[in-house]
């Protein structure tokens, strides 16, 4: 009696043994049930997985002519002796295959889009791989670099279908909900204006749910919009100095690499600093870097890579995506010591204090004439002050 106890005891536990073994080794069992005599039991040996959605950046962003270009050892410190860098035409034939847009900003007083567009295409012929980035440029339907400056009027982008089946239905009519702040100048960094401005006057179109190089990616579309700040990626490097007294005019202000990463950072975008470790005394201009701004970027690193395959790159959209080799998490807008901000308020702050720097600067602004001004008490009146003085 005791050994028939201890034996369905023992058949008990090695049936519960049996069923936690298989389901750790990724088993599906089938209990019998009534009538279900006659239905065969079946086994999967697949675990069920989830499959992350990894966000590719929908923008990615090149804060300055530094980022993107460097000057050669030959030449002057002029736009004659500027190339691109490398990896810079890899990066953005990426782009152009997934359909993410590539900005160059410049925040230059003088600069156009026109000069920023000629100055790539210098920088081109001076770089080795010059033919590969001219159709980048070429035609409205396959343009992924956009160039915008300090002097560009914002204005909401047409959205244009490009889809070839569907010719007779293209538009150019504009999207009237894109506001822009349009402050030009007053819009420089720090202030995060410029670049949302640029940033909403490109239109792409997004990528639907899905894992990376496309995995899993759901089939549907999403309306063409503006990039998301949380999916676009700014690099930003050190300010240039001039080797050869061509420096900032006095009295010009121009905003830092510091005030880049603060705008880039306010604006809720994820931000890459590059550092700059070229030691060669015969460039003729150094980039210096700013550990203050560095500690501001998600990440630092030394160069874009080469021209080559993207797989053993340090920066490709993959790398760079969210989550990706440098985060996992999108960003929010943020201040320097990574509290929460609102956007709007920011950019207020700086327009009105630009604007009263400019009101204060104009000469015409004058409280009082020069003369009475500067005239003196008389020696009468003194007298009468000081004996108003001794009354009391």
């Amino acid at each position: 009696m005791v050994a028939g106890r201890v034996i369905c005891f023992l058949a008990h536990l090695l049936t519960i043994s049996i069923v936690c073994l298989s389901y750790a080794l990724g088993f599906q069992t089938i209990a019998a049930q009534p009538g279900n005599a006659n239905r065969k039991a079946s086994a999967s040996t697949t675990k069920l997985q989830m499959v992350r959605n990894i966000d590719l950046p929908e923008a990615i962003v090149f804060y300055g002519i530094e980022s993107m270009m460097e000057h050669s050892s030959s030449g002057d410190d002029d736009a004659s002796s500027l190339m691109l860098r490398p990896g810079v035409v890899r990066l953005i034939n990426e782009c152009l295959d997934v359909g993410t847009a590539a900005i160059l900003l410049s925040e230059e007083p003088d600069a156009s889009e026109t000069s920023a567009r000629q100055l790539f295409l210098g920088a081109c012929d001076s770089s080795l791989d010059a033919t590969a980035s001219f159709y980048l440029l070429e035609g409205h339907e396959n343009q992924v670099l956009h160039f915008r400056t300090l002097n560009s009027h914002f204005v909401c982008p047409p959205t244009i279908d490009y889809d070839e089946e569907s010719s007779d239905d293209q538009t150019d009519e504009e999207d009237e909900s894109i506001e822009f702040y349009n402050l030009q100048s007053n819009g420089r960094s720090p202030s995060p204006a410029f670049l949302l401005d640029s940033l909403r006057s490109v239109i792409i179109d997004p990528r639907g749910f899905g894992g990376s190089s496309g995995f899993g990616r759901g089939q549907w579309v999403e309306p063409r919009r503006s990039p998301m700040t949380a999916r676009t990626v700014v690099f930003i490097a050190g300010d240039r100095v001039s080797k050869n007294g061509n420096d900032v005019a006095e009295g010009e202000e121009r905003s830092t690499v510091k005030d880049r990463c603060a705008a880039a950072r306010a604006a809720g975008c994820r931000v890459i600093y590059l550092e700059n470790l070229t030691t060669d005394e015969h460039l003729p201009v150094s980039i210096e870097d700013d550990t203050d701004a560095m500690s501001l970027c998600d990440a630092v690193i030394d160069s874009f890579g080469n021209d080559n395959a993207r797989e053993i790159q340090p920066v490709s959209l993959d790398a760079i995506s969210t989550p990706g080799d440098y985060w996992l998490n999108p960003p929010n807008p943020r201040d320097d010591v990574g509290n929460g901000v609102a956007v709007d308020e920011i950019v207020e702050y700086f327009r009105t204090e630009r604007e009263m720097e400019d009101a204060l600067s104009d000469s015409s602004c004058i409280v009082a004439d020069n003369d009475v001004a500067d005239e003196e008490i008389s020696e009468d009146e003194m007298a009468a002050i000081l004996a108003d003085l001794d009354a009391l």
